[in-house]
């Protein structure tokens, strides 16, 4: 005999109540007492207060213990949350049997981003508050694939390559029918204006000749006019944004390395504590770490209320600018040293002459820290971690004049290049031409110094003009022309540089090794939790501040069932029961 269910159609006298179906240390019970202790009128959720007339809203604490019930089981969709609220015991409960609409779901998720994110900072202050936040941190950034497709990504590079490639397409067609042979060879007409000519006399340039499909022919050239106009708009838009590339679904999604293969991501910049709660993160469009530091541990750094910040990252953080900034903001960045045998960062930051007062030197405050170090005083905080300060005389370059005139056409730059063997760049249209005519674009900015690159025409060159893979050429502000290392013969006269001598404070910040051991432990958290446990290496909704949002629920659920396991689920429902106000102060 096999064990057997109830029957379905027997009556019960006496029901089971509801809540004798969740266990006692079920995490609903956490998420439903956490968010009860909330008072959502500080933070003015979207549509969130009841009207006089029409049906009443959904209050804006169930569709939040929805979403954190739904994240922690994987659920995302909002579709997938309507049905798990007909159909899951847990969140029946958590629900009181309420079943929201999908579209009132994914509406909640979408308008209050910046409230999702109070929620999170909400939770982690309630665990400051029970003594299980740290402030020695370690940071680390996750990439996440944003609701674009590499298709619908263009950098500037990328789209000189299609327009070129249009463009010679309507050569071939206008070559079928002697196009050339016929007309004049005006250089002032354009394609459009060529396809244009031919469409007004077309009978004229076929012969009337009954074989030719005349209907398919002008309707292919005008959907390459089409495509060629939309690709030079797309052109405009980036050069008019000073940007290299844009993104055409998710506007503020960037096309970055990801795990060996490229893919339109935003690079999460994630905090996690000692104790593997997820503190803090920024949604940031940089596919690289560097200078982000500073930004996001002085948030934490207010939010939680500490009084130093402790943050250990990789060597992909070591941007000496970022880390001096960071010290002069009370925050202490372990940077993992490129080499290991170095113990201490050698540094550097403009001098100010102040007059340092004891007060200042004890002080915690960023200002006075900030103040102490540019007139080369080690504050009390930074005693044991910089070594050998003092106020040196730096020489620095005012000025470059090799500037081209900008009236100088592009063909012209393009067969100097050629012809000398160099880089040169047009300054006006930010376009550099290479030894072998080919259009390299702008690839990154820093402080020195423009990179250039194109990926695409470097395929097949076998013209080794540069030392990397592929065709990229740094040049410095005010600077037109490049020579390569392979070029012996030309010899260009260069106004001298004038220098100027600067003060600046320089000193050693020491390294903390054991600091630096901790970090794998701490920061690959957030790749195993979203990647992998999660399932969640992509994002469901577009813009910074929307995938904010989103990723506030993550994190906040995470740390939810952390907090659940360390802490336990009593005395964490104890304590929000107890709980008076909000703790985050709303500015």
């Amino acid at each position: 005999m096999y064990k057997t269910g109830l029957d379905r159609n027997q009556l019960v006298l006496f029901p089971t109540a509801l809540d004798d179906l969740i266990d006692k240390d079920s995490i609903v019970r956490v998420i439903d007492a956490f968010v009860d202790s909330i008072n959502f009128a500080d933070f003015n959720f979207k549509y969130s207060l009841p009207k006089s007339k029409g049906n009443r809203p959904f209050d804006p604490k169930d569709l939040t213990k929805l979403y954190l019930f739904g994240y922690n089981k994987k659920v995302r969709s909002s579709r997938l949350l309507m049905y798990f609220a007909k159909t899951n015991i847990e969140c029946i409960w958590l629900l009181k049997g309420l079943t929201p609409d999908f579209r009132t779901i994914s509406d909640f998720r979408k308008d209050n981003a910046d409230n999702l994110k109070a929620i999170f900072y909400e939770f982690n202050l309630s665990l400051k508050d029970l003594n299980f936040l740290s402030n020695i941190e370690s940071q680390d950034g996750v990439k996440i694939i944003a609701v674009n497709s590499k298709e619908k990504n263009f950098t500037l590079n990328k789209v000189d390559d299609r327009i070129k490639r249009i463009k010679k397409h309507i050569d071939d067609y206008l070559n079928m029918v002697n196009f050339y042979d016929i007309i004049d060879n005006d250089e002032n007409l354009n394609e459009s204006d060529k396809v244009k000519k031919l469409i007004d006399n077309i009978d004229e340039f076929i012969n009337n000749d009954s074989s030719f499909n005349k209907e398919l022919y002008i309707a292919e050239l005008k959907n390459y006019i089409d495509k060629l106009g939309e690709y030079q708009n797309i052109q405009n838009t980036i050069m008019e944004s000073g940007d290299t590339q844009i993104s055409l679904t998710d506007k503020e999604a960037k096309l970055m390395k990801n795990n060996g293969k490229f893919n339109v991501c935003y690079n999460n910049q994630v905090l996690v504590d000692e104790n593997h709660f997820v503190t803090d993160f920024l949604v940031t469009d940089k596919p690289a770490d560097l200078g982000t530091i500073t930004d996001i541990s002085t948030t934490a750094k207010d939010i939680y209320g500490f009084e130093t910040l402790t943050n250990i990252t990789d060597k992909g953080y070591n941007k000496r600018e970022d880390i001096v900034s960071a010290l002069e903001n009370g925050i202490i960045p372990e940077v993992t040293p490129s080499k290991k045998q170095d113990d201490f960062y050698s540094l550097e930051t403009i001098y100010e002459e102040n007059e340092i007062t004891d007060e200042m030197i004890n002080s915690l405050n960023s200002n006075d820290i900030q103040k102490c170090l540019r007139a080369g005083v080690i504050p009390k905080v930074y005693k044991d971690k910089i070594k050998d300060i003092e106020i040196k005389e730096k020489k620095v370059v005012e000025n470059l004049n090799e500037d081209i005139d900008d009236n100088v056409s592009e063909e012209e730059l393009r067969d100097k290049a050629i012809n000398n063997n160099c880089f040169v760049r047009h300054i006006k249209s930010d376009k550099v031409f290479c030894p072998m005519g080919e259009t390299l674009r702008k690839k990154s900015v820093n402080k020195s110094s423009t990179r250039y690159c194109n990926k695409l025409a470097c395929k097949n060159c076998k013209n080794p003009c540069c030392n990397s893979k592929y065709k990229t050429v740094d040049f410095k502000k005010g600077q037109s022309i490049v020579i390569p290392k392979n070029n012996n013969t030309l010899k260009i006269s260069r106004e001298k540089k004038k220098k100027t001598k600067i003060k600046i404070v320089c000193f050693n910040f020491m390294i903390d090794k054991d600091l630096i051991k901790k970090r794998m432990s701490l920061s690959e958290l957030p790749h195993a939790m979203l990647k992998r446990w999660r399932d969640a290496s992509y994002v469901l909704l577009k813009s910074k501040k929307k995938v904010t949002g989103e990723c506030a629920i993550y994190y906040c659920a995470e740390n939810i069932l952390h907090a659940k396991n360390l802490i336990g689920v009593d005395k964490l429902i104890e304590y929000f029961q107890n709980k008076k106000k909000n703790l985050l102060k709303i500015a």
